[in-house]
């Protein structure tokens, strides 16, 4: 359907009808707007944080690697 069927389509509708598709149409432009304005950049991100904020266990002791070879 091109955009000039979609139009004559909507012209068919009665008034209210158009009202609601005007409406539902700014919605979705608001949510996307939405959307689009919460992207984070690669600094933002949780593996940034993650990197550096790293997360500590108390009495934490890595294994050597015999250590780790034996298990």
């Amino acid at each position: 359907m091109s955009y000039a069927e979609l139009i004559e389509k909507l012209q068919q509708l009665p008034e209210a009808k158009q009202a609601e598709v005007f409406d539902f149409v700014e919605f979705l432009a608001a949510r996307n707007q939405a959307e689009h304005g919460q992207e984070k950049t690669l600094a933002q991100s949780s593996l940034a944080s993650l990197i550096t904020h790293p997360q500590l266990v108390a009495d934490f002791t890595p294994l050597s690697r015999e250590e780790a070879n034996a298990r």
